[in-house]
């Protein structure tokens, strides 16, 4: 009889961890469809979801999922390792999108959570640690920068949810541009922004756009004066009254002026 006893309540626990186990996954799918509905039938009333800087209670989390349902950027959630026992259920996930997919980015977020379960319900989800984030959001932006550069000179100014609801029409259309001219998309992205320098002639350069720079110095008597630039491959070709001023682009945060202009040119962190 206690043999019998014994093997039936592992039984019931291996049942109900698996059933934890399966509503995880159900939780994970629904969350990337976007089916608020299915997710508000497996969360209970009190559910809170836990991330590094805010805490979410079930209407919030709800509204947060719809918000999303039209943004193409959205993350999808992906099961790398899952464990469970009685209540709990702890996974690995990966986060991916469509736009680290089609540019490349890596390495991938990864969010080890702790699931808990109370009366067959979800009652809370936790991200207990977060893996690769400072990575990722750099390559991010550093591939995603030149995009946003291109849609602005393609379409004009758009507003995020624009962007966001159409990212894949937008990444696909970027990515068919020969690579040559995606370099040189790069180049005019990494140019635009704020540049200062010692030479006292020329001491601040502000680039917009893929035509538009303003010279301030002692040559325009501290005062900007608004001109056009040229790009050449790595060098940049100012016409100013004085005549062209060239300068070399050294790297996405350096310029080497020549001539008149002669002297290194840093840019600021605010563009």
């Amino acid at each position: 009889m206690k043999k019998l006893f014994l093997c039936a309540c592992v039984f019931f626990l291996f049942a109900a961890c698996q059933s934890n186990d399966r509503t995880v996954k159900a939780f994970l799918a629904a969350t990337n469809s976007n089916d608020t509905g299915k997710i508000s039938q497996i969360i209970s009333e009190d559910f809170t979801y836990s991330g590094p800087e805010s805490t979410l209670n079930k209407e919030m989390y709800l509204k947060t999922i719809d918000s999303l349902k039209y943004n193409e950027s959205r993350f999808n959630l992906n099961i790398l390792n899952i464990q469970n026992c009685d209540s709990i259920v702890k996974t690995e996930e990966k986060l991916t999108s469509i736009v680290d997919s089609l540019l490349d980015v890596t390495p991938k977020i990864i969010n080890n959570k702790t699931y808990r379960f109370s009366e067959g319900k979800l009652k809370s989800v936790t991200i207990d640690t977060v893996l690769n984030a400072v990575e990722y959001w750099n390559n991010l932006l550093e591939k995603a920068e030149p995009v946003d550069f291109w849609i602005k000179e393609q379409y004009g100014e758009l507003d995020d949810n624009e962007i966001f609801t159409n990212i894949k029409k937008y990444l696909t259309e970027y990515l068919t541009l020969p690579v040559s001219e995606r370099t040189k998309i790069t180049r005019y992205t990494n140019l635009q922004g704020v540049y200062v320098s010692e030479n006292y002639f020329y001491t601040k350069l502000i680039f917009r756009g893929k035509k538009t720079v303003s010279v301030i110095g002692l040559a325009t008597l501290g005062i900007p004066y608004a001109t056009s630039y040229e790009l050449d491959e790595n060098y940049v070709k100012i016409n100013t009254v004085d005549g062209d001023l060239l300068l070399e682009i050294k790297d996405n945060k350096t310029l080497i002026g020549e001539g008149i202009a002669k002297g290194t040119y840093k840019k600021q962190n605010n563009k």
